[in-house]
């Protein structure tokens, strides 16, 4: 979708002073030096395990409370989800924390992060953005059918393209690959896009795909449980030789009317597929957003019982943030 400087500018500008200008870098404030993992990646678990409820803290009566950003404060007042086995470890990243993780400039490495597949990838690449850019990107509307997901998406892509280009200290993070990698088509046709992308823009070893592809699988193999795992643990094994993809779990959706069989359905597709993952299989990386989104079950937290609200995409992205980067 093409916009032009100023409705997208418009459309987005900041509207307090606690969010930085969307066309200048936030400063860099090195409280604590923050290392990007490189593959396999930093595994956080999978299946119940990571079981975790939601909740909010409105106030923090801790020392440190005046040191949260912009990021970190929406984070606690509008929803964490933390798994008891990561209470310890589980980190909730500040806005220049995550530049400086996924910067290759900062941490002298060839960095690219790209994410791909279905409108949940759409969703957690607009929640990554709104975390990278220190804003809720179109005033934090919400993504009722594909039309409003598409002119947000690439709001944020204009602003994130324009952020890298005024300042090399910041990530390259971009979503390709939608046609081919939506799942509407065969999972080798996506590997070869992947594949073409990767070799176009010369994408090193630390290049990483975000890739998710559940549903419309599913649906292409015409509901069959077994063929759909089969097709995405195929997709796999081929990329895994490439050591270049985190796969992420389809969420969990709530039962509708118009479709029966889905709820059932894909969570059998989800449980079939955690064998073949990490923790089970490290060689497969994995981010398990299906338990946080099963216990969403407050009213805000979706609107049609599978896309979620902004606020639950920002935390997706804060646990792949867990995965791909380390505070030392």
């Amino acid at each position: 979708m093409a916009l032009d400087d100023e409705n997208v500018r418009n459309e987005i500008e900041p509207k307090d002073n606690d969010r930085h200008e969307i066309g200048a870098a936030p400063p860099i404030i090195n409280q604590q030096r923050v290392r990007f993992i490189p593959y396999p990646h930093k595994t956080l678990g999978s299946g119940d395990s990571i079981q975790c409820k939601w909740e909010t803290i409105h106030n923090r009566n801790t020392s440190s409370s005046s040191l949260l950003d912009f990021t970190q404060r929406n984070a606690y007042t509008q929803g964490v989800c933390i798994p008891p086995t990561l209470s310890a470890t589980l980190h909730i990243f500040s806005s220049d924390e995550a530049i400086q993780c996924l910067s290759s400039e900062i941490q002298q490495r060839d960095i690219r992060v790209i994410l791909s597949g279905d409108s949940y990838m759409k969703q957690l690449y607009i929640g990554l953005a709104d975390i990278l850019l220190s804003t809720h990107i179109s005033d934090d509307k919400e993504m009722k059918d594909n039309v409003q997901r598409s002119k947000i998406l690439a709001n944020a892509q204009y602003w994130m393209n324009k952020r890298r280009e005024t300042n090399a200290t910041f990530p390259y993070v971009q979503y390709q690959c939608e046609e081919d990698c939506y799942g509407k088509k065969a999972l080798d046709i996506c590997s070869q896009c992947i594949n073409s992308f990767s070799r176009n823009n010369s994408l090193g070893d630390d290049a990483v795909w975000i890739v998710g592809v559940g549903i419309h699988t599913y649906a292409r193999v015409k509901k069959q449980v077994d063929v759909a795992i089969q097709h995405i643990q195929h997709f796999l094994d081929t990329e895994g030789e490439h050591k270049r993809i985190i796969y992420v779990s389809p969420p969990k959706y709530f039962y509708r009317d118009d479709y029966p069989d889905q709820t059932r359905n894909m969570e059998l597709v989800y449980r079939g597929l955690l064998p073949h993952v990490a923790p089970e299989n490290p060689a497969h990386p994995f981010l398990d957003v299906y338990e946080l989104t099963k216990s969403c079950t407050m009213e805000n937290c979706s609107f049609d019982g599978s896309h979620r609200s902004r606020y639950v995409n920002r935390w997706k992205a804060q646990l792949l943030l867990n995965t791909l980067c380390e505070v030392q």
